[in-house]
């Protein structure tokens, strides 16, 4: 291929649904930083203290004192200490957050399952379309593919470019909007890279789960033959600082911060954690307690995962740069919002240079006029839904009070 054709392929797969692209790379940037937002907009967002401790018998006891009758579904602590807890309880037929300081257990105030984390990260992740916008939003990764690979061609001595001063912007200027679009482009590859290597996982995990193949580690033998015993009756299930004990002096270099209660007695409680491991997520440790017992059934360490299992478990760190601190959320935040720039300049530099020949429509074609219904319409759609969280019709937790 010569100059010209990677030139147009370039541009090809910047413009095929450019817009689409554009808002993927705007929505994900958003997402990342989502919980910070959150902690700018409202008190009850932000823990008291930036202790690493938790206080489960505290946390506990506020819960007790201040939602007598309803039930505890799930309880996180985020990686980011200056986060609040957030408690999922169970009142009555409704769902209900409640945001907790780990260190006292202090009530800092409760929302409901719709909040801007929710509205981002379900727009992001499938615009709010279930299969079919998950599918979508995880084929971007192969377009992003071909603009890394193409960039290389297109811009001729690329690596003399990164100390190479731009001009100044002008709104009419394609060389000028040329000169930052190359130039933010390339402190962006590496970036560019991650988003494509692990949207490019997203897309082979999606036909992994709609093929319905087994590619993540099963659960312990002793948990399924928990789940085929009949539950005995009468037996109640243990409280919240009782199953942090026992998984805890199961797994005692765990760091603790999820707990969630089953729907049926015949189900474990599941504790998840970090482990000092490198790039794993929330759920790649885990221990499994009988709900009326916490005697462990099981547990899995991250540090044991096979191939599958561990790329499963690496790309939501790499994706999100939720690894290491508000450092690399920022970092990650500061390199989407240049990917989403480098993006728009792409699509604002393309009209520029056939705005005197052309139409809008002419210019845009088929593939931008549905970008962009797609992108109108996963807006509403996530507008319409991302309120919607239905509770199970009975938990096994505790009733508290």
């Amino acid at each position: 291929m010569n100059a010209k054709s990677w030139f147009n392929l370039h541009s090809w797969a910047g413009l095929f649904v450019g817009v689409l692209l554009f808002v993927t790379c705007v929505s994900g940037t958003l997402a990342t930083l989502s919980h910070e937002l959150e902690y700018l907009t409202d008190a009850k967002y932000r823990a008291l203290t930036s202790s690493a401790s938790t206080n489960y018998l505290a946390l506990e006891n506020t819960l007790n004192k201040h939602y007598p009758q309803a039930q505890l579904l799930f309880i996180q602590r985020h990686k980011q200490d200056y986060l609040a807890t957030e408690a999922a309880l169970k009142v009555g037929d409704s769902f209900r957050f409640v945001y907790l300081d780990a260190a006292t257990g202090r009530l800092l105030g409760e929302g409901e399952w719709a909040r801007i984390s929710r509205f981002l990260r379900n727009w992001h992740m499938n615009l709010s379309m279930g299969w079919t916008g998950k599918l979508i939003v995880t084929s971007l990764s192969i377009l992003l593919v071909i603009l890394l690979v193409s960039s290389f061609y297109v811009y001729r001595r690329w690596w003399q470019g990164f100390m190479k001063k731009p001009a100044a912007l002008s709104l009419d200027k394609r060389s000028s909007w040329s000169d930052w679009h190359k130039l933010l482009g390339l402190w962006s590859l590496w970036f560019i890279a991650v988003m494509a290597i692990t949207g490019g996982w997203y897309l082979v995990e999606h036909g992994l789960q709609t093929a319905k193949v087994p590619h993540y580690v099963s659960s312990p033998q002793a948990v399924s033959e928990f789940k085929k015993q009949s539950p005995r009756k009468g037996l109640s299930p243990i409280s919240l600082a009782t199953a942090y004990t026992a998984a805890q002096q199961a797994f005692p270099s765990l760091d603790i911060r999820y707990i969630r209660y089953p729907n049926k007695a015949d189900q474990p409680i599941e504790v998840r954690g970090y482990n000092d491991d490198i790039l794993l997520r929330l759920r790649a440790n885990r221990v499994y307690l009988k709900p009326s017992s916490g005697e462990v059934l099981g547990i899995q360490k991250g540090e044991e995962l096979n191939l599958l299992p561990r790329i499963k478990d690496t790309a939501d760190p790499l994706h999100f740069g939720n690894f290491a601190g508000i450092g690399t959320k920022l970092i990650w935040g500061l390199f989407g919002a240049l990917m989403s720039f480098v993006s728009a300049s792409g699509i604002y530099m393309s009209w520029l240079r056939v705005k005197r020949k052309t139409t809008t429509g002419k210019w845009l074609g088929l593939s931008g006029v549905v970008a962009i219904g797609l992108v109108v319409a996963s807006i509403l759609t996530t507008s319409l839904s991302f309120t919607e969280r239905s509770v199970p019709n009975q938990v096994y937790s505790p009733i508290l009070g």
